[in-house]
């Protein structure tokens, strides 16, 4: 967790008087799950670690965490989280891990691009039929190079799969049972790739590269792409960059940068009826090597970072949303969402999603490996390297491949 959302979990950490400890930057999700994994084979692992919600099942088969509701007791207010956060986080009873840095995917846009395309600055696009269109319109208009762009992350993937209430994985995304197959050789799947090479083939999707989520945010700021999917905790930045402050962002000359009236949506959705969209972000798990005392300074700790203010000032200054209702009550009696409409949005689209099998995130043991196999071959297929049908089905042989040798080898 780095940049400002890192200074201010730093501070969050330093301010609890519990117990002694600090909060150590160890850089990305994946840069930090390696770490984790090296630290439990030299027996030092941490008390706490952050960790991406895709490893979930990976972090459980390690067997080095003990659940965070063994820790907290049953005076701890789990049915105050946010129902879609219990959904995907509270396991036959279990919360094994400590929500925190939770957040789903939207629509930011460029509202005087719009303008200049003769859009409606104030109806974003709500299905990929309606992203084609708006995308074709700027671009002829020249309001901007490219209509649409987005980290080539499975992250989206998977929403689109939620959106449509179709299962990206078998065995309920993983959630009934450990996965054998991605769902790729189906017709939803080959309209999504297809609309997706369609777009990058006519110069209507920019790619900014596997897991480029800079790269991304830089083409909206500059105006480059007129529109961009990327996550509510990217609100305060893309808000301020839209205002002309790029200051935080190394990879922008502020001189490239024009300011521009930002617009928010909910993600598109490949189908008109919406279902819901897949939570994102990471949760606390906690060491099961810990001596009584410390565990009782953890729990702690997790408690402190959970309570009520400390949710509102993280909601307002990460952009990642509250887990907590009696957050988001407060936040709504002190009328925030009305005057942070972009906070709102991503908010409002959480609590409108439907919980289904597929609004569940993935949770499967070698998901960095599924992870990298689905952008691997969507890169391929949109850029014309392979046709939609061959490349989705060497993303399925490679997936089940990783499923079968991960099950083998960890003895699942």
């Amino acid at each position: 967790m780095g940049g400002g959302s890192g200074d201010l979990l730093n501070d969050m950490v330093e301010g609890y008087e519990g117990a002694d400890g600090q909060a150590e930057y160890q850089g990305s999700y994946e840069e930090t799950l390696n770490s984790l994994f090296s630290s439990i084979e030299a027996d030092e692992m941490p008390d706490v670690v952050m960790i991406d919600s895709l490893h979930n099942q990976q972090v459980l088969d390690t067997e080095a965490t003990q659940p965070v509701s063994e820790l907290l007791g049953d005076d701890f207010p789990t049915d105050d989280l946010v129902s879609a956060v219990q959904d995907f986080f509270v396991v036959d009873g279990q919360l094994n891990s400590m929500p925190f840095n939770n957040s789903n995917a939207i629509l930011y846009y460029n509202k005087d691009a719009f303008e200049e395309a003769g859009l409606d600055p104030e109806q974003p696009p709500e299905t990929l039929e309606d992203v084609r269109e708006y995308s074709e319109a700027i671009v002829d208009s020249g309001a901007a190079n490219y209509g649409i762009t987005w980290p080539n992350h499975v992250w989206f993937v998977e929403t689109f799969y939620s959106l449509a209430d179709e299962l990206l994985l078998d065995n309920e995304n993983g959630h009934a049972g450990s996965p054998t197959t991605i769902h790729t050789d189906t017709d939803f799947a080959r309209d999504l790739w297809s609309w997706w090479q369609g777009m990058y083939e006519d110069d209507l999707f920019l790619n900014s590269g596997i897991e480029a989520w800079g790269e991304a945010r830089s083409a909206f700021l500059t105006g480059e792409a007129a529109m961009k999917l990327d996550s509510t905790a990217a609100v305060e930045a893309t808000l301020s960059g839209a205002q002309g402050d790029v200051e935080d962002n190394e990879e922008i000359d502020e001189e490239d940068v024009d300011t521009f009236e930002l617009g928010t949506g909910y993600h598109p959705s490949p189908t008109e009826d919406r279902t819901g969209v897949v939570i994102g972000g990471a949760s606390l798990w906690v060491s099961n090597q810990m001596s009584d005392e410390r565990e009782e300074e953890v729990a702690g700790l997790l408690e402190e970072l959970s309570s009520i203010e400390n949710q509102i000032e993280w909601h307002k200054g990460s952009g990642y949303y509250p887990i907590r209702q009696e957050a988001i009550s407060q936040l709504e009696d002190d009328g925030w969402f009305e005057d942070n409409t972009h906070y709102a949005t991503a908010f409002d689209q959480l609590l409108e999603s439907e919980t289904t099998p597929a609004t569940l995130r993935m949770l499967v043991g070698p998901a960095r490996e599924v992870q990298l196999r689905v952008q691997e071959r969507s890169q391929e297929i949109f850029a014309g390297d392979v046709s939609v049908e061959d490349g989705l089905a060497s993303m399925k042989s490679d997936v089940e491949e990783e499923l079968e040798r991960y099950d083998r080898v960890s003895g699942q």
